[in-house]
């Protein structure tokens, strides 16, 4: 039996608020109200705040199954694995409010490769 290098996927429970923030960034994104995000429309979101660069940066950590679509059920679930991680509300909710205002997207440390 080998070990594994991977690390277990762990899921956080998300506070309404969080939900709530998630849910709403996701909808500004998906401008073609698709239920799902390109990658057009994320550099559209940045505008010109380093659009290109956030774009292809969200969806490295994002889009888990390389489809070049940001799913919602992969938006969610990448948030639920965010505080599975063991990041603070307090962390996820200053990365959403940064998220909502357009600012750089960040990656969170510690988390397992999902594709």
């Amino acid at each position: 039996m080998g070990s594994s290098k991977s690390k277990e996927i762990i899921r956080g429970d998300l506070t309404d608020d969080q939900e709530e923030l998630i849910d709403s960034i996701f909808k500004q994104i998906d401008i073609d109200d698709s239920k799902t995000i390109d990658i057009e429309e994320a550099a559209k979101y940045w505008e010109s705040c380093f659009a290109k660069i956030n774009a292809k940066e969200l969806f490295k950590s994002v889009d888990f199954n390389d489809d070049g679509e940001i799913s919602y059920d992969e938006w969610i679930d990448f948030w639920r694995i965010v505080k599975g991680a063991g990041h603070t509300d307090e962390e996820i909710m200053e990365e959403l409010e940064n998220l909502r205002d357009k600012q750089s997207w960040v990656g969170f440390s510690g988390l397992p490769k999902m594709n």
